[in-house]
This record gives structure tokens, C-alpha cells and sequence, in this order.
């Protein structure tokens, strides 16, 4: 029961007698002495009793409280700590009984990576493909596995649909990111018919200090954002693996304005100098690293809201025993070996959703170790767009961009802009022929001749490709 205390003054005290004026007799006076020192020595005894009882009574209690409540709050804490690895992290620290505090990350300590657009497009009554979500702490390590999503789309019912990510580290620490789904009408938008052109990358420089082996396998920091600026402008979507293993098997629609970005080996000039160009233009893309590089550990700290990493093979980017292909180490290994490998690279990098081919070599055991693996989509260096009934274990790119590609990329419908051909068109998706040279790479449109005649670099080399 509660007690209240006053502190005021308190009210009908007695008041103090005044002492007697009459004089007692002496014998009275020491009988009523000894009485008093009497009472007042057995006073003090019950006192002290009280006293050391109180003290005891203290002590014991200093002594067996924190045992009792310390014990129940381990135990309190242990339950919420499980009960976090189940449910939704939540940076509400208020609530949380567990002795590691929940917070919000810092900026930089956790780096949440959406597979595909931040904006996912679904054409009405077909199926929401998930992208999956990458998590990275730059301490932890791959915490992708504990990422968990909370939201859900209605995909019979146009409308726009809020996905949220979470993730937890062991310090407590949160990090969230979203997903806005929109749900559109099928007459609503354009949709892709021409196939999904898939661009490689390698290598990103700085024109003011260029690499002493400059060559093809290059591309500067001046073109690289010229051309993220012209699809950023241009409103290109960025599908992920997922949606576009789906797409190809024909069971998923794409908007028609749709491009995948890759760059391949993970070389410290993209870390460096491309990923910050993609990131300022929100361009998403898929970075493939080779994990048995000594700084493997380095390259995915350098992770980003705009950049996946996946596998390039953790031992397969170097020459093997045969003369196939390019000569790929993949050509040695069986099907297994060929799964253990891949295996590996993507213990290291905590994701096997997509793969690219070292050298671009394919062997006859390859599509089975990828459907083993369970990968959506691997790609090679055969020229082409991912179109419906591709094989995804085997998707071509367009060039993956062997050449330098031009300024800005004129995708219109499947018409050149109109721009002079020389350095400022690559490509028309949708062409039916192709042009390559060594300075350029042209996808012209379905119309030869304007190729052989516009394009003089392709026209003295001749060498002009019926797709």
C-alpha cells in the first residue's frame, strides 16, 4: 500500500507542560530518579535492538535483491534477443527489455542494396517478382540472411504498395530501407517487346590519369556519366535478376524502357571512380567479383545502395588445361567441382542470384551447375538482348561492352535520335543489324543501308554482323 508523507507543518501537536514550581521531596525526587534511568536504560536497549535490526535487515536486503531481479532480468533479456531474430528489428529503444540497446545505424556501418529499381513496375493480375534485398555491415560482415521484409502488394488491384527492409547486427544496431511497388493498368504504360539489353563493363578511369594498358575493356569517368545522366533523364528502369529470369520465360512483363547495367572483376577503378557516378544518378547495377582476390573483404566494404555483388567464380578467371572457348579454367571442371566453386564465391559474398562466366566460356556442364545453384540468371559475352525463351543460364549481352560505348545511349523506341552516328549513338536495342569496329560499337536499326552509309569507322572495316 502506498504511503503519503506531508511535509508541511503538521497540526494539533500538544503543547509542552511547563515545569512544576513546586519542590518535591528529595526521597521522592531519587525513587523517581532511579525510575527514569531505569526506563530510559531499558529505552536505549530496545533502540539499539531496533537498530541492529534495521541494519541487518538492510544488509540483507543490499545483499539478495540484485541477485533476485538481476537473475529475471537475464533471463528477460534472453528472451528478447530470441524474439528479435524472429519478428521485425525496430529501432524503438523504449520498449526493448534486451540489454543491447536498439539504434539506428549509422550512416555507412550498415549498407542495405535492393535487388532491382527502388520503384518496381507490375503490369496488373501478374505475379510481384521480389528482388531481394542485399545487407552488408562493414564490420559484421553479410547479414543478407537476416534481412527481413514486412508490407505486402495486391497485384489484382492498380495501386502503389509500400515494401519495408530491415536488418539487425549484433550490436543492435538497425538499418531499413523501401520499395514502392506500383501496380499499373496494362494500357497504362509501354512494355518491352525487343528483348532487355544487358551493358558489360570493366574497367573506369580518370581521363586526367589514365592507365598506362589504356584499351577497350575501359571506359572513362566523363562517358560513364554522361551515360548514367542520359538514363537517369531518360526515366530507365533497372530490373532485377529475378524479374528478368521471369521476363525471358515469358512469364513477366518489363516496362519498355528497361536496362541492366554489369561491371565486371570488381577493379579497384570502378570501386573507386564508378560506383560514385552511379550512385549520384540513383543507377543501379551488378558489380561481378572474382573471390580469391587477397582484398575481397575490401572490395565488398565498398558497398552501395546502387551496386550488387555477385559471383565471377571465386577460382575460375584464369586458363586451364584445354584450348575451348577462350580457354577458361571452367572447361577442366565437372559439374560439381564446377557447384563447389561457384559455391564458395557465394559464401563470400552472401548472394547467388546471378553469375558471369570468366572469359565468357560456357561448358557443356554449365547450365546444370547454375540450375543446380539455383541462380536466376547467368550471363556470357555472346552479343544479343535477353529476349523471351532465352536460356537464363546462358544470356547473351549486348556486346557486355567490350568497345567504349558512345556518349549517350539513343534508345527511342527502336529509331536513332537522329544525332551524326560517329561517337554519339550506341544503340538501337531493337536492331536487326549490327556494326562493330575497334573505336566503336553501332546497333544500328533495321535499316542497313543507313548503317553502311552513315557509319565510316564500321564501313572501312567492314565487318558488319547479320544478327
Amino acid at each position: 500500500m502506498a504511503r503519503h508523507y506531508s511535509s508541511g507543518p503538521q497540526s494539533n501537536r500538544p503543547t509542552s507542560r511547563k515545569p512544576s514550581q513546586t519542590r518535591q521531596p528529595a526521597a521522592t525526587t531519587g525513587a523517581a530518579y532511579s525510575s527514569r534511568t531505569r526506563t530510559a536504560r531499558r529505552r536505549r536497549h530496545v533502540i539499539i535492538a531496533v537498530a541492529a535490526v534495521v541494519i541487518i535487515g538492510v544488509a540483507l536486503a543490499l545483499f539478495a535483491i540484485p541477485r533476485l531481479f538481476g537473475s529475471s532480468g537475464a533471463d528477460a533479456a534472453s528472451s528478447s534477443q530470441t524474439s528479435a531474430t524472429t519478428s521485425t528489428p525496430t529501432a524503438d529503444t523504449s520498449t526493448s527489455s534486451s540489454t543491447t540497446p536498439v539504434t539506428t545505424a549509422p550512416d555507412g556501418r550498415i549498407v542495405l542494396s535492393l535487388g532491382g529499381d527502388e520503384d518496381t513496375y507490375v503490369k496488373q493480375g501478374e505475379s510481384y517478382i521480389e528482388g531481394g534485398c542485399h545487407a552488408r555491415d562493414v564490420q559484421e560482415g553479410n547479414l543478407t540472411s537476416s534481412v527481413q521484409v514486412s508490407g505486402s502488394v495486391d497485384t489484382s488491384t492498380v495501386g502503389d504498395y509500400v515494401l519495408t527492409y530491415s536488418v539487425q547486427n549484433s550490436e543492435g544496431m538497425v538499418a531499413t530501407t523501401q520499395r514502392t511497388v506500383h501496380v499499373v493498368a496494362a494500357d497504362s504504360m509501354d512494355w518491352d517487346t525487343n528483348g532487355i539489353p544487358i551493358l558489360m563493363y570493366h574497367y573506369v578511369y580518370d581521363p586526367s590519369n589514365p592507365p598506362s594498358d589504356l584499351n577497350v575493356n575501359y571506359v572513362s569517368t566523363t562517358e560513364l556519366d554522361a551515360q548514367c545522366a542520359w538514363l537517369s533523364e531518360n526515366d530507365y528502369y533497372y530490373p532485377s535478376w529475378q524479374e528478368l529470369r521471369a521476363y525471358v520465360e515469358g512469364t513477366h512483363s518489363l516496362p519498355a524502357k528497361s536496362v541492366i547495367l554489369t561491371f565486371d572483376d570488381g577493379e579497384h577503378g570502378f570501386l573507386d571512380n564508378g560506383i560514385p557516378i552511379l550512385a549520384k544518378y540513383k543507377v543501379h547495377a551488378t558489380s561481378f567479383l572474382i573471390c580469391i582476390d587477397g582484398d575481397i573483404e575490401d572490395k565488398l566494404n565498398q558497398s552501395n545502395p546502387y551496386i550488387l555483388f555477385e559471383s565471377h567464380s571465386y577460382d575460375l578467371h584464369r586458363a586451364g588445361s584445354t584450348k575451348l572457348g577462350h580457354g577458361g579454367r571452367i572447361y577442366d571442371l565437372t559439374e560439381q567441382e564446377l557447384v563447389a566453386d561457384i559455391q564458395k564465391s557465394a559464401d563470400i559474398i552472401g548472394s547467388v542470384e546471378a553469375f558471369a562466366y570468366p572469359f565468357g566460356d560456357v561448358s557443356d556442364v554449365s547450365s546444370a551447375a547454375m540450375n543446380d545453384l539455383g541462380i536466376s540468371c547467368a550471363v556470357t559475352t555472346n552479343y544479343g538482348n535477353a529476349i523471351v525463351g532465352d536460356d537464363p543460364t546462358k544470356l547473351p549481352p549486348l556486346s557486355r561492352v567490350w568497345r567504349q560505348l558512345a556518349v549517350k545511349l539513343h534508345l527511342d523506341g527502336g529509331k536513332l535520335a537522329g544525332e551524326s552516328p560517329a561517337r554519339e549513338i550506341l544503340p538501337c536495342f531493337s536492331a536487326g543489324l549490327r556494326c562493330f569496329s575497334r573505336s566503336a560499337l553501332f546497333v544500328c536499326t533495321p535499316q542497313p543501308e543507313f548503317c553502311r552509309t552513315s557509319c565510316d569507322t564500321c564501313r572501312k572495316t567492314r565487318r558488319m554482323d547479320e544478327r
